[in-house]
């Protein structure tokens, strides 16, 4: 299915980083390539870390799908009903270890359920404690071919080293006040 001569694919992508041209650049060449196990999408609240995080997963779990139209179609939803697309947000100040432990940590073990891949979104990243990121250093190190892990982080200090050295940086740039305007 196309729409104005151009893949759903690449329009959903496109708007989702409308004011990040490095990113979507990234991104797209990332999708074109075949993406990596794990990404850290970096930079102030508010820069559209998150839906291009939304965006980018929808197009890896509609990769491997049977129909891949559907597929986006549900990760792009909000919450998701995709079974193949986990989107952890801390409840409070901190994400929980237990919680990290147990849906992504061993969550990322399980193949797939409807395609040939699994995407993990950790939002506010820098809100996993030590222990937390500690516990998913493995599984950065070493993750199942069919599993992709997003980081999202507006305190890119605040990660480990080694959290941070076994991703891709995707950086997304303060909005310019032109556009914070048009927005509003």
């Amino acid at each position: 299915w196309r729409m104005e001569g151009r893949p759903i694919a690449s329009t959903v992508l496109e708007e989702a980083t409308e004011y990040q041209g490095r990113a979507r650049v990234a991104l797209t060449a990332a999708l074109e390539s075949g993406p990596s196990h794990a990404y850290l999408f970096r930079g102030p609240r508010g820069t559209g870390k998150r839906a291009a995080a939304r965006a980018f997963a929808a197009e890896i779990v509609a990769a491997g799908a049977t129909d891949p139209d559907d597929a986006r179609r549900r990760a792009l939803l909000d919450p998701s009903p995709h079974p193949d697309l986990v989107w952890l947000a801390p409840r409070g100040a901190q994400h929980l270890v237990e919680e990290v432990r147990e849906r992504v940590i061993r969550a990322a073990a399980y193949r797939p359920f409807e395609g040939g891949k699994r995407v993990f979104v950790v939002e506010a990243a820098e809100a996993m404690r030590d222990e937390s990121q500690n516990a998913l250093l493995k599984t950065l190190e070493e993750p199942p071919e069919f599993v992709h892990l997003i980081l999202l982080t507006a305190e890119p200090e605040a990660l480990l080293e080694t959290i941070a050295s076994r991703c891709h940086p995707i950086d997304f740039a303060p909005l310019s006040s032109e556009t914070l305007e048009a927005q509003l």
